[in-house]
């Protein structure tokens, strides 16, 4: 199986696995779930970092490549497909990141691991949570 993981699952893998429901943190760590994060994350965690909105972010934005390892997580490079289709979804939804983690779930057809209801009300893309 594979598994997108939005932001806040990512940094709950990383920092605080207690939050994450046990079944979904059970698939997290699943030798055979692969685990993908999308780019959009890494500048999310960056941006919200700088902004002082997210505390014990430093160490994941320093990091980050060896904590996306450390999880055996891979990459989701960001593409102009990805990118337009988060542009034109007709979504009341104005989050850019949430946005381009549908629209890559919706391409890649992934289910997200997510806990924001914004996302899990979206149709065409499966979470689980």
């Amino acid at each position: 199986m594979r598994l997108l993981l939005d932001t806040h699952a990512l940094l709950w893998a990383l920092l605080d696995p207690s939050r994450i429901p046990p079944a979904t943190l059970d698939a997290v760590r699943a030798p055979s779930t692969e685990l993908v994060v999308s780019a959009a994350s890494a500048w999310e965690i960056a941006t919200k970092h700088r902004l002082g909105k997210l505390d014990g972010a430093r160490a994941v934005v320093l990091g980050y490549p060896d904590h996306l390892s450390r999880l055996r997580a891979t990459e989701l490079p960001v593409t102009g497909h990805h990118a337009l289709v988060a542009g034109t979804l007709t979504w009341e939804h104005r989050d850019p990141f949430d946005r381009m983690i549908v629209a890559q779930a919706m391409i890649e057809s992934i289910p997200v691991a997510t806990g924001d209801r914004a996302l899990a009300g979206f149709p065409g893309i499966h979470v689980v949570w």
